[in-house]
């Protein structure tokens, strides 16, 4: 019995994980966390990032289907649609929303805005064709750093 007692003693010592194998664990646990969180906080930024690029696309791309359906569009008549939005220059819209956050459990909400910049060129090397061409440049800033988006597009005699 003595011989029998002391095989299964081993037997039980072996079953068991020491501190140091414990410990090893955790800490593998505990990088794969920190990880996993710090890969989840980038992607969350990213997101936001883009979910304002998209909004400000969007509010240069609304002011470009304005401009392009503003009719009848006939420089040479003098007629420059209903508006008169294709006279040669600049102009700036500002508070321009780029993204509004929905309502919090609080009652508040919070939004980014940013400034619309239209600018309207004739063609110049052919003035008698009657190019014009819109740049619309969206600029905003989030979290401390500026971005912008640009579009363009020409527009020629309806007639």
């Amino acid at each position: 019995m003595h011989l029998r007692t002391k095989i299964s003693d081993k037997r039980r010592g072996h079953r068991a994980f020491t501190l140091i194998e414990v410990l090893v664990a955790a800490t593998l646990l505990a990088i794969l966390a920190a990880g996993s969180l710090w890969a989840l906080s980038q992607a969350n930024n990213y997101a936001s990032i883009n979910r304002l690029y998209t909004g400000a696309e969007t509010a240069a791309q609304n002011r470009i289907d304005y401009l392009l359906s503003d009719s009848p569009f006939n420089p040479q008549d003098g007629a420059f649609g209903t508006t008169g939005e294709w006279n040669v220059g600049s102009s700036i819209t500002p508070n321009v929303a780029i993204y509004t956050e929905p309502v919090g459990t609080n009652g508040q909400t919070s939004s980014i805005t940013g400034t619309l910049t239209t600018t309207i060129t004739l063609n110049p090397r052919n003035p008698t064709l009657s190019l014009y061409s819109a740049t619309v440049i969206v600029t905003y800033t989030y979290r401390g750093k500026p971005y912008s988006v640009q579009l363009n597009a020409m527009r020629a005699s309806d007639v």
